[in-house]
């Protein structure tokens, strides 16, 4: 004997309840950049820091440019920063670029060489950094003597962090 049975449930639906929190949008919830175009003489002092110009901006979200030549993060969280000068020497000496966080430099990206007289260095890297809101970052070099340091031509220095969380 074959039977066939269907059975009809009706369950009510009760009412929508509250509409939550938005998420995080798809993409970095922070970024921006800076950059030098204009080349330019930077007169360095012995053993002293100076920063490199950086006049130019780029399309940002969540940071600011309110202080000069650098990029200021407005929410805490793990940034992926990147940097990029091309510099000669007007003596032969030896020459170091760091990214610096609140004027202190971020040890991950010091980087020192000797330089001959005229002769083109690219110091560039990336690093990945915990920065609280509010921190501002900059580039400077320094040298063992005193000496004028050129940027290159074109894009000679550029300076970006994007929040990865």
């Amino acid at each position: 004997m074959n039977s066939s049975y269907s059975l009809n449930f009706v369950i009510p639906q009760g009412p929508t309840g509250p509409t939550g929190p938005i998420g995080a949008a798809n993409g970095l919830n922070a970024y921006g950049g800076r950059y030098n175009s204009t080349g330019g003489n930077i007169s360095l002092g012995i053993a002293t820091q100076s920063q490199i110009p950086l006049a130019n901006t780029m399309p940002n979200l969540n940071t600011s440019y309110a202080t000069a030549n650098s990029i200021t993060v407005n929410q805490s969280g793990i940034y992926e920063i990147n940097y990029f000068t091309n510099i000669s020497v007007t003596v032969g000496t030896t020459v170091t670029l760091a990214v610096r966080q609140n004027g202190s430099n971020i040890p991950a990206t010091v980087v020192t060489r000797a330089l001959s007289l005229g002769t083109s260095s690219i110091y560039s890297g990336s690093v990945i950094v915990s920065l609280t809101a509010g921190s501002v970052i900059d580039m400077a070099i320094s040298a063992l003597v005193s000496v004028s340091a050129t940027l290159g031509s074109g894009n000679s220095a550029n300076l970006t962090v994007k929040k990865l969380n």
